[in-house]
């Protein structure tokens, strides 16, 4: 009986280190941090709404924050990653799509500073929660404006082209209010562009020509037949466009019209209801891709 007992303690011990060699690479390689030189891009999968994740070896930051009918699902994809804090937490706009998971982002993980571009909803509870905890001095928040630039870590910049100073849009515009930045790392470069419509792609074509010109575009307001104008995008001229928007939703994201302008400019999409979680790795020059589907 004894002799039973060792061989089945035996075979379980074996099959424990089997499962355990298989398992850990997986688990491992999801936590883990980018090699040094590299930054990594992670549009996430959150429905309709925008969360973008960047790290580096030294830095997380999180670009909006999806829904807060997907909150779960962020912390835990975040948490998942081996995420414990955000250096910054960027937030384009103060809609419920791109700001529904903050509260939840901050219950969860240590923000050190928080980035949006000082325009309030007030038909938010969430964004009134947010704006109780700046004046309270509960939150580190930093308005920023057309012109700024902002350092992240070394190598990685944000400059931040829009909202435009004096402007056309009212407060309650939330969209074309958005926040517009091009992240930089070295040669790459990568368009953040919130919700803006055609206006406000118009006046930042005005303004910046060729100097929008980026590698990589976060298509705005989740391929929504608003934006992505013709002169816009030809400004732009990205090598690759990114969409998050949610599967068979009510909106019909992306729009098939602006779809055919992207293919007629021969710019690859990528669209997170088609392929899941999108990540982006760049080492400053070139990138590479993959997709969860």
């Amino acid at each position: 009986m004894k002799k039973l007992i060792k061989i089945i303690l035996t075979v379980i011990l074996f099959a424990a280190a089997c499962c355990y060699e298989y398992i850990l690479p997986l688990d491992v390689s999801e936590a883990a941090v980018p090699v040094r030189g590299q930054l990594e891009i992670k549009m996430l999968d959150v429905g309709h709404g925008d969360a973008v994740l960047l790290r580096t070896r030294a830095s997380t930051i999180l670009v909006d924050t999806g829904d807060y009918k997907h909150d779960e699902q962020l912390v835990a994809r975040l948490k998942k990653l081996g995420i414990k804090r955000l250096d910054a937490l960027i937030l384009t706009h103060h809609h419920l799509d791109h700001i529904g998971g903050s509260l939840k982002i901050l219950q969860n993980f240590q923000v050190e500073q928080l980035y949006d571009n000082g325009f309030a909803n007030p038909q938010s509870e969430i964004s009134k929660e947010l704006t109780s905890r700046y004046r309270s001095g509960k939150l580190s928040r930093k308005i920023l404006k057309d012109g700024q630039k902002v350092t992240l870590t070394e190598g990685l910049s944000l400059q931040v082209l829009a909202p435009l100073p004096q402007n056309s849009f009212s407060e309650k515009d939330l969209n074309n209010n958005s926040l517009v930045f091009k992240l930089q790392y070295g040669d790459f470069s990568m368009l953040f562009t919130g919700d803006i419509e055609a206006k406000a792609e118009h006046d930042l074509v005005k303004r910046y020509g060729k100097g929008l010109h980026s590698t990589v575009l976060k298509v705005a307001h989740h391929g929504s037949g608003t934006s992505s104008t013709y002169n816009f995008l030809t400004s732009v001229q990205p090598q690759l466009a990114l969409i998050s928007c949610g599967e068979q939703e009510k909106y019909n994201h992306p729009n098939k019209k602006i779809l055919g302008t992207f293919s007629y400019l021969q710019i690859p999409v990528k669209v997170t209801s088609w392929q899941g979680e999108i990540t982006l790795t760049t080492i400053g020059k070139g990138f590479e891709i993959s997709t969860e589907k």
